[in-house]
């Protein structure tokens, strides 16, 4: 079965532009973002969560089409439903819809993912979630997965410097972005400074993604950091999450640091290209190949 899982949540977006045009029922959610990034390079990848009540029929078939269908869990919950309201500075605002399901109602538990999706499995990576349920998830991953990433939810960040301290020795590679280590770190002590703190929380790899300015990483004494391809964006929506997936099959495939940041920001060169993530449910591997070719 798949090599590569990601875990998180899969949620809609309805989608309103600056100029007042309407675009509903877009794909998204952090652990299809993160699936699709590890898919511009590897084939056996499968996403890993709840599939909401009333979740569009199109969009379940559209997912299935693309070969995501092994690791969609029906739930009683009801689906995460967000408005997404860009305005023209190309900021976007996030509102939950009435009724809406939450995170916590459509992350995955470990004793409802499908046996099959063990098989052959490689690496896999935790995309946001509520901090106790990324760590049941850590508990389930780590004596299956030779390689195991995080990336913490924004809205469980704060005062969790001791858990994390707890948890991260366990994991591979911790990848928050800079508001996340900002709120971590206490303030913002610098690029370097920042990766150089985080390492000595128990990770082997400490990553820290710095939107269009790139991404840093630190393995022991290894530093390594990577610019950013902002070619073409259209939506930031998911770049961090596709990030993480190229990075995981990057540095599960070759194991260099500054090769898996360069995978991660041609992954998210493709989240970025449109709005929702239809438009990149296959990513173009060979225009992937090419990207990375560049990057290096």
């Amino acid at each position: 079965m798949a090599r590569y899982l990601t875990f998180g949540n899969l949620l809609v977006e309805d989608v309103v532009m600056p100029d007042g045009r309407q675009l509903p029922d877009r794909l998204g959610g952090d652990s299809l973002y993160a699936a699709i990034g590890a898919r511009a390079f590897a084939d056996d990848v499968e996403l890993v969560t709840r599939l909401g009540r009333r979740f569009p029929p199109s969009l379940v078939r559209a997912l299935e089409d693309a070969g995501y269908g092994a690791g969609l869990i029906p739930t009683e919950h009801d689906t995460v439903r967000l408005r997404v309201d860009w305005g023209v500075e190309g900021r976007g605002r996030f509102t939950f819809h009435e009724a809406a399901g939450t995170y916590e109602d459509t992350t995955p538990v470990p004793d409802e993912i499908p046996a099959v999706l063990e098989e052959r499995l490689d690496a896999v990576h935790i995309a946001p979630v509520p901090f106790e349920q990324m760590e049941a998830l850590v508990r389930w991953a780590r004596p299956r997965a030779r390689l195991l990433t995080v990336d913490p939810h924004y809205e469980h960040v704060a005062g969790t410097e001791a858990q994390w301290r707890r948890v991260l020795p366990v994991i591979d590679a911790f990848l928050p972005s800079r508001d996340e280590a900002t709120v971590l770190l206490g303030g913002w002590p610098g690029v370097e400074e920042a990766v150089q703190e985080l390492a000595t929380w128990g990770a082997a790899v400490a990553v820290v993604k710095l939107g269009a300015e790139g991404s840093i990483a630190r393995r022991g004494d290894e530093l390594a950091r990577m610019s950013a391809t902002t070619t073409g964006l259209v939506d930031p929506t998911g770049c961090g999450d596709a990030f993480c997936g190229g990075f995981l099959v990057g540095l599960a495939e070759s194991g260099d640091l500054r090769a898996a940041l360069a995978h991660g920001a041609v992954a998210a060169s493709f989240a970025g290209e449109g709005h929702g993530a239809e438009h990149t449910l296959v990513p173009d591997r060979a225009e992937a190949r090419r990207r990375l070719a560049r990057m290096l």
